[in-house]
């Protein structure tokens, strides 16, 4: 539910506005108005490209199964799902060793969680790719970020708890299917089996904000892993667009 703490203050704002439909209904259980207004990507910029003059710009081999994370990595236990997505990748990687992921992410943040150490420990350090800090901070662009995007094959992004989850959509307008968590905001953001694929929550943990967060489960990371692997993600592509175009700038 709203963490008290956010709800007081709620109640003395001139406008609320939720840019989920998952925010407004919980507000609307407490009694609160507020204005659905979502959040919106440029699907101009954000679109369906060349995944092979992606992979060339970036150095990524055309012959990998890539997964890709775009998140920030500042909090231990991450509430992206690090770990969790790591160990399903090194199940997955077990049976298809021609796959990799792309960390969109400061990967050794002071204060976050260990990526790459904790990807040496499970032996898959050679098979995660990640931009260079100070390119990734400075001059990496919308523009650029689209080519990272269509470097994918699949959007891992299994939060703990999002606001709304805007790489979900990124990925969609660049015809890239995504694997989320089914919580807060991000079921609103995919159709299941589609555009994506829902992980189940394998337990919640109460937070000192006085509120839930969802725990992904890894085997079903895994699952979906599989899942986007077998899929016709050809298909998959047209209706990512489809769905991402609910959220177009204009």
């Amino acid at each position: 539910p709203i963490p008290p703490a956010v709800f007081e203050r709620l109640k003395s704002a001139y406008r609320i506005i939720a840019y989920s439909k998952f925010a407004k209904q919980e507000l609307t259980k407490k009694g609160l108005h507020s204005t659905y207004i979502p959040l919106a990507v440029d699907t101009s910029v954000y679109k369906p490209m060349s995944q092979a003059d992606a992979r060339k710009e970036l150095g990524i081999p055309e012959d990998l199964f890539l997964f890709g994370m775009v998140a920030a990595n500042k909090d231990n236990p991450p509430r992206k799902s690090f770990q969790e997505v790591l160990d399903a990748f090194k199940e997955f990687h077990d049976i298809n060793p021609k796959s990799a992921i792309y960390f969109h992410t400061n990967t050794q943040q002071p204060g976050g969680f260990p990526i790459d150490d904790y990807a040496k420990f499970l032996g898959i350090e050679n098979f995660i790719y990640k931009p260079p800090l100070y390119e990734m901070f400075y001059k990496i662009d919308s523009k650029k970020m689209a080519i990272i995007y269509n470097s994918f094959d699949c959007l891992i992004s299994p939060s703990t708890n999002e606001g709304f989850g805007v790489p979900n959509i990124e990925s969609q307008a660049c015809g890239k299917p995504v694997i989320t968590n089914n919580w807060t905001s991000m079921p609103e953001l995919i159709v299941e089996g589609q555009t994506g694929y829902l992980c189940e929550v394998a337990y919640k943990r109460f937070t000192p904000l006085s509120s839930y967060i969802g725990i992904p489960s890894m085997k079903s990371i895994f699952e979906n892993m599989n899942k986007v692997f077998k899929a016709d993600r050809k298909a998959m592509a047209a209706k990512c667009r489809e769905k991402a175009m609910e959220y177009d700038a204009n």
